[in-house]
């Protein structure tokens, strides 16, 4: 059997299907990049704040933002751990199911391997996380669901911003990093269009609002 007809037999084809969506995203994000535009940092702001300071203690009993916590969220990129996740999922998928075929002669139905596959995925991620996560630069992982983006200057990126309608904004902090987020007029008769420069004035759990009124000292 050739490594095209092993990639894409039915059996396989899930895997196979997990490394091209990986390259897939990571083309985007290129593309995202060129442009002016953050795909993970806007993936991460719809991530909401919890405590990821713990490690995974089985004494402690499970919750689901300590099961976050141990597989890097809110350290790494949420981008760049789905690049891992898919990585890991098709690559250990395929290695096992090339073992089970030149041991044993037959490939196993996809659904048998899965949960093998995944276990193991999840433990991937959490190891590369890790190594990640030392090596990124620390203001690259900051998260922009606090208080210190509120006060600052953001411009409209993409699409129009009504009240119950947001569109992407982006801010740059005081170390220089851009941020990018979901943003709707705080006031129900304003509307901010791409490219429009408005005041960040408070936030809730998915998004930040603004308002025009820019101060002349901070224009």
């Amino acid at each position: 059997m050739s490594l095209i007809d092993f990639l894409f037999i039915d059996q396989n084809i899930i895997f196979t299907s997990a490394l091209v969506l990986m390259i897939f995203i990571a083309l985007l994000e290129g593309v995202f990049v060129l442009i002016g535009m953050g795909l993970s940092d806007m993936l991460d702001s719809l991530i909401p704040d919890f405590d990821t300071d713990l490690d995974f203690d089985i004494d402690t009993g499970y919750s689901l933002s300590k099961f976050f916590g141990w597989i890097r969220i809110k350290k790494v990129p949420i981008l760049m751990l789905l690049v891992i996740f898919l990585t890991s999922f098709g690559l250990i998928g395929l290695f096992l199911q090339s073992l089970l075929f030149n041991f044993i002669g037959i490939i196993w139905l996809q659904y048998i391997v899965l949960i093998p596959t995944f276990i193991f995925s999840i433990i991937s991620l959490r190891i590369f996380g890790g190594i990640v996560a030392k090596i990124l630069p620390k203001d690259e992982t900051s998260s922009i669901s606090n208080t210190e983006l509120i006060g600052h200057i953001g411009t409209i990126t993409l699409g129009k911003a009504i009240k119950g309608s947001p569109a992407e904004a982006k801010v740059r902090d005081q170390s220089g990093q851009l941020h990018y987020f979901m943003v709707e007029p705080e006031n129900e008769n304003e509307v901010f269009m791409q490219g429009e420069k408005v005041l960040i004035s408070g936030q809730n759990e998915k998004l930040f609002f603004a308002i025009k009124d820019i101060p002349e000292k901070m224009k």
